[in-house]
């Protein structure tokens, strides 16, 4: 669980919700159904134009993967592919075959049951790195919803308070000025809840997601890398340090001890 984002939305709703009891006599006026409606109503209907329905419907695991962990175990895995770069020059490729049941991550059991089956230094680099391209174009497209919902969702509340201007002119020919600032009061909220929308949820959640599609590409440049330098014979201790390189020196203590 990413603590930071759950404490991000937490203390934005406590601090907001807190500045708008003190800042009126009645919080009800900033209660407004119809104009919430329209705001995400309106928004989910231009990303379905925008957009694919598949893509879409993924909205709500990617806002799912913005509540998980801020880095990838980089660490653990570079530490795993120095481990099997030193076990397979000392036994070939009877270990690598033997190694393969026991990775977790598709990326790399793919990679070394390319390395099992004899492809080639080319083959090898030329597949993953089209495998790498292709899931950052993916995820990326993941991103660009809420992005997209953070443009829509103002332009949204400015449409609701239009909506609700032209109620408040048909009360004004009326003659009921007595509820006149009531009527205002109501229609304004409906921009504030697209500004909300789109500065406390949207785009914090595509930014967040983005960085997320950052370490998960580092994370597979890692893998390719190691791979390559597995398929080259290169020396367990020269691995270490050139995928160590990949880390900012304060994460280098989540790998382990030089070979």
């Amino acid at each position: 669980m990413n603590i930071a984002t759950v404490i991000g939305f937490t203390a934005g709703i406590i601090i907001l919700g807190t500045a708008t009891f003190f800042a009126t006599d009645s919080v009800r006026v900033f209660i407004n159904f119809p104009g919430l409606a329209i705001v995400l109503g309106g928004t989910l209907a231009s990303t379905f134009i925008c957009f694919p329905l598949k893509e879409v419907t993924r909205v709500l695991s990617i806002f799912l993967t913005a509540l998980k962990r801020e880095e990838l175990p980089i660490g653990n895995y570079i530490e795993a592919i120095v481990h099997i770069a030193r076990e397979a020059s000392a036994r070939g490729k009877v270990h690598l075959e033997s190694a393969l049941p026991g990775i977790e991550n598709e990326f790399l059991q793919n990679a070394i049951q390319m390395l099992v089956d004899g492809y080639s230094r080319e083959e090898i680099k030329e597949i993953l790195e089209t495998r790498i391209e292709q899931t950052y174009q993916q995820e990326i497209s993941s991103a660009g919803i809420y992005r997209t919902m953070a443009k829509l969702s103002p332009a949204y509340g400015l449409i609701g308070t239009l909506i609700g201007f032209i109620g408040l002119m048909q009360v004004m020919g009326g003659g009921g000025l007595s509820t006149l600032g009531q009527h205002m009061a109501v229609a304004l909220t409906t921009t504030l809840y697209g500004i909300l929308l789109s500065n406390l949820i949207f785009l914090p959640i595509a930014v967040k997601v983005e960085k997320r599609i950052e370490e998960r590409v580092l994370l597979m440049c890692v893998i390719r890398d190691g791979v390559l330098f597995i398929k080259d014979k290169t020396p367990a201790a020269i691995v270490y340090d050139k995928l160590k390189a990949y880390l900012p020196p304060r994460r280098w203590a989540s790998i382990g001890k030089r070979p």
